[in-house]
């Protein structure tokens, strides 16, 4: 006999505003309100990205509900044997759509790792993202994951297609002209209301750092 299990998505709704003045408008040299438009969109993505890869508390959890979970021995050192013990978290069934998502900051670290023949663990590959792969896998970078820091979640790995996400409503950018015309600006609003988390907890593995040891 055969067990469906099911997860619940909600629609969490999330909004940026932005109001410029006038009298910026009328002296700038450029288009200042298609500039915040565009600063605005983008600042929309940034919280997507975070949302999903950090989560917020009783809101979207993202992946951070990562069950497969490899703690470094250290709060601020990674080894290659974790690195191996993290890619074996995934079943080789999911394997071949597997990706490793960290910081800038954490690839650099893994860049200048080495085996135990003097060789660098990371494979000049042409074809990959950026000219390397770590263990055959492309390695994406985000400025919204955690550094290599106490406690804190420093890699995922896996297939992301095992993370689910509903966008019951999808990015819009307003221009307010009249609601802030008393005070001599021009708002712009964005909206956006979504929701994610992981749907299959085999295909997503997470690497956390060792917390600080107590006195």
């Amino acid at each position: 006999s055969g067990k469906f299990a099911s997860i619940e998505l909600k629609g969490y709704l999330a909004g940026a505003l932005s109001r410029v003045s006038k009298s910026l408008v009328n002296n700038s040299q450029f288009d200042i309100v298609s500039f915040v438009i565009n600063a605005v969109g983008e600042t929309v993505a940034k919280f997507i990205e975070n949302e999903m890869l950090n989560g917020t508390k009783d809101k979207i959890v993202g992946l951070s509900s990562a069950k497969q979970v490899v703690t470094a021995g250290k709060p601020t050192v990674i080894t290659t044997d974790e690195l191996i013990d993290l890619q074996e978290e995934v079943p080789d069934l999911f394997q071949d759509g597997a990706v490793w998502i960290m910081n800038r900051e954490t690839r650099k670290f893994l860049r200048k790792l080495k085996d135990n023949e003097g060789r660098y663990i990371l494979n000049p590959d042409a074809t990959a993202k950026w000219g390397y792969t770590l263990f055959g896998k492309n390695i994406y970078t985000s400025a919204q994951m955690p550094k290599m820091e106490s406690g804190k979640t420093a890699i995922y790995y896996g297939d992301m297609s095992g993370l689910a996400i509903k966008v019951s409503e999808t990015e819009s950018i307003e221009v307010l002209r009249e609601k802030y015309a008393t005070q001599h600006a021009i708002g712009v609003v964005a909206w956006i209301e979504m929701d994610g988390k992981i749907e299959n907890e085999q295909k997503i593995a997470a690497l956390k750092m060792a917390g600080q040891a107590s006195a």
